[in-house]
């Protein structure tokens, strides 16, 4: 097993609450996959990247929708680093539909997506945070959203 560390700690905090729990279960789905490779147990492991993958690109989404309203200048940049990664993780969901040992999958995914996520989260996910930060903290009709729909502040 790969000694890729994928623990979430203080140095990918965003400072944006409901970012920040979004990531730190992404960072869960990573630690689920560990014990599951581990525990060499190929069902689960094939749940896990499931969820792993359609929690990321529900995740990425969200952030576009935030970056967005927040007239993010680099939101098309943005989003085309999100689009890479969807091509990229919808690849290991067809490979573990083909029949490819969902074992060798995960180790894969593990360290791609792991990689990625602290690499996208440290650099540009920082880059956007002031902007989503100034609109969330404007008081507007977002923030009433986001808080109605996730029960809090964002």
């Amino acid at each position: 097993m790969n000694n890729l560390n994928l623990v979430w700690n203080s140095e990918f905090e965003t400072g944006i609450e409901i970012i920040d729990e979004q990531h730190q279960r992404l960072f869960s789905y990573l630690a689920e996959i560990d014990r599951s490779i581990k525990d060499q147990d190929p069902e689960n492991v094939e749940l896990v990247v499931h969820a792993l993958v359609n929690y990321a690109l529900s995740h990425n989404s969200f952030e576009e929708s935030l970056m967005e309203k927040a007239n993010y200048p680099m939101f098309e940049a943005h989003q085309r680093i999100h689009e890479s990664f969807k091509q990229r993780a919808n690849e290991y969901l067809n490979r573990l539909e083909q029949g490819t040992d969902p074992l060798k999958v995960a180790e894969q995914v593990r360290i791609y997506i792991g990689l990625w996520l602290i690499s996208h989260v440290k650099q540009e996910d920082q880059d956007y945070v002031p902007y989503v930060k100034k609109i969330m903290h404007s008081g507007n009709r977002f923030t009433a959203l986001v808080s109605r729909i996730f029960g809090k502040a964002a």
